[in-house]
């Protein structure tokens, strides 16, 4: 698997890998973390990219060709990892810095952002809704329909259907319970998904 890598030691043991990855380790470990503090200002963070970069060297070990040296690898992954590091972390900070503005001045430091973000909850209640009426039985889903899209009072929708007031009300009261039941739940999943 490991043709032509460099440094490689002499022996041909079964844990080959193994001493080959430990030498990576010890030899260039210092190196990469103070690169990576020196890039990130932050001990842990560089810790944790260097642990990231072996964790993911010892899943899959390269092969290199005789042209690559061990440090050059190494030190091109590690920049790999630090510019994802800085791309997550800028776009978790402009979350964090719009749900701060919200919190502290009730609204959204991109009025953009808000205007999409709210526009996509009022389209998905509205879906939620519609699938909570067509999924009423056909009864209830007629009684509402008359008293919420026609403005049909209580009297009217029980003569033009034949029912009694009490039904038409025990109808819409079910109804009222199932629409604020599918918009408590979309409002749950909405919290839960949030950062």
């Amino acid at each position: 698997m490991w043709q032509n890598r460099p440094n490689k030691p002499k022996t041909q043991s079964p844990n080959t890998d193994e001493l080959v990855f430990n030498e990576w380790y010890h030899q260039h470990w210092e190196l990469l973390f103070k690169l990576a503090c020196k890039k990130t200002g932050s001990a842990d963070d560089a810790y944790d990219l260097v642990h990231d970069l072996f964790a993911d060297i010892w899943r899959s070990m390269p092969e290199l060709t005789e042209d690559t040296t061990v440090k050059s690898y190494l030190v091109a992954c590690l920049y790999n990892k630090i510019f994802n590091y800085f791309r997550s972390k800028g776009l978790r900070e402009k979350h964090y810095k719009n749900l701060e503005t919200f919190l502290t001045h009730q609204s959204v430091a991109d009025p953009n952002y808000a205007l999409m973000q709210h526009e996509q909850e009022q389209e998905t209640i509205q879906q939620a809704i519609e699938k909570e009426i067509t999924d009423m039985p056909d009864k209830m889903k007629r009684i509402f329909i008359r008293n919420y899209y026609h403005d049909q009072t209580i009297t009217e929708i029980a003569g033009d259907l034949s029912l009694s007031r009490q039904t038409v009300k025990n109808q819409l009261h079910i109804a009222s319970k199932r629409l604020r039941r599918a918009v408590k739940q979309f409002a749950v999943n909405l919290f839960s998904i949030l950062p």
